[in-house]
């Protein structure tokens, strides 16, 4: 076991929503784990299971094990296409650009937020962005299970296949003059969230189809990236 491999994952919750997609390949347990639902998982699913001391865990952990670690299959990702496709057959289709999403837990956040949503799927950039790992997925809470991502070389590119499939670019920009409320968001959404630091590129708003803001009146003039997404995915729904 490797602290620093990226297939091992730990935590119940994690893990159990692992063995339920068949992601599991090997189970590392302390002997006297007792959560029913997991251990009938395990009778059901069969992984290898290796009973392992509490020390061992923390040893190769770097949070709260909760007496269980999971080796799992590597985390794939959807080809675009495949995204766009889907889309077709939802009534009103969300899919979620990142653009530069460096925080392991906004990037799992975001994911949870999509699942509940309905998010048909979420697009990362190959570079200057998270990918998915272990700790995007216990961020998650399994939502890493569900939720197709897409991996890709260009966002602008990408938005402007999008665009050729009919959706609608929405941009995300603290200086937008567009409240986010006044939109009816009754088209295939193309939801742009950005970097926690940067925001979104220029490029990326000036290709957008509308630019939106999230009116803020506290004393902190900024708003979690995960956070915001939540908060415009809910409108975008409602």
């Amino acid at each position: 076991m490797n602290k620093e491999n990226n297939n091992l994952i730990f935590g119940r919750n994690p893990v159990k929503e692992a063995l339920r997609s068949n992601r599991v390949l090997k189970v590392f347990i302390v002997s006297n784990f007792n959560d029913k639902e997991i251990n009938l998982l395990l009778q059901e699913k069969k992984p290898y299971i290796k009973v392992v001391s509490n020390a061992e865990l923390d040893s190769k952990t770097n949070g709260v094990h909760q007496g269980i670690m999971a080796e799992i299959k590597p985390y794939e990702y959807l080809d675009l296409d495949e995204i766009i496709r889907r889309s077709r057959k939802v009534e009103v289709p969300i899919v979620v650009i990142l653009d530069g999403i460096n925080d392991t837990h906004n990037l799992g956040a975001i994911l949870r937020s999509c699942d509940v949503f309905n998010v048909t799927g979420v697009i990362i950039p190959k570079h200057n962005q998270v990918p998915l790992n272990a700790t995007v997925a216990k961020s998650s809470a399994g939502a890493i299970n569900f939720v197709p991502v897409s991996q890709v070389s260009s966002l602008n590119q990408t938005i402007q296949k999008l665009k050729d499939n009919g959706f609608w670019v929405v941009s995300t920009d603290g200086s937008a003059k567009i409240d986010y409320t006044q939109i009816k968001y009754d088209f295939p959404v193309a939801l742009v969230i950005g970097s926690e630091g940067k925001g979104v590129s220029s490029l990326i708003i000036k290709n957008s189809d509308y630019v939106v803001k999230i009116p803020q009146y506290g004393h902190v003039n900024s708003l979690n990236a995960s956070v915001a997404a939540g908060i415009l995915l809910s409108r975008i729904r409602s």
